[in-house]
């Protein structure tokens, strides 16, 4: 994966972890890809106007913390989970029914300006009015 011009490149292991720090994920190597969905569902769970997410191998992936997680089906019909904090309520972890072996963590959870940018807004269809996709990021109106 490119990195952004004036950007290093990403060095691993990164730590990604909720406000109180009482959930961590750590990974061993950059994502697989990084995707940023606009859908009701997204916007909810986060509080914004959307989600940013990384994914990565499950191999890759170390969690350290308690959890508490919460199972819902979305638009697509299919299940999603979010893995969060019970301490401070940041969801820092999610697995999708879509995608099996793959572990998303929440980009904003590495507090690294300089994490890869996402590579495509999911459910643009229902983005806030305001929010125009950056130049060159790949759409797709639903899922």
């Amino acid at each position: 994966m490119a990195e952004p011009a004036g950007n290093p490149p990403a060095s691993y292991p990164k730590t990604a972890s909720c406000l109180c720090g009482g959930l961590t994920a750590t990974v061993s190597a950059p994502p697989t890809m990084t995707h940023a969905c606009a859908c009701l569902d997204c916007q909810r769970g986060t509080g914004s106007a959307f989600s940013y997410s990384a994914f990565f191998a499950e191999g890759a992936v170390r969690v350290d913390g308690a959890s508490h997680s919460y199972r819902r089906t979305g638009d697509a019909g299919r299940w999603q989970e979010s893995i969060f904090c019970p301490t401070c309520g940041v969801c820092v972890l999610s697995r999708l029914e879509a995608l099996p072996g793959i572990i998303g963590i929440s980009v904003g959870c590495f507090a690294d300006p300089g994490f890869e940018k996402p590579e495509k807004l999911w459910w643009a269809s229902r983005r806030h009015h305001w929010l125009e996709p950056p130049h060159g990021l790949e759409t797709a109106e639903t899922q």
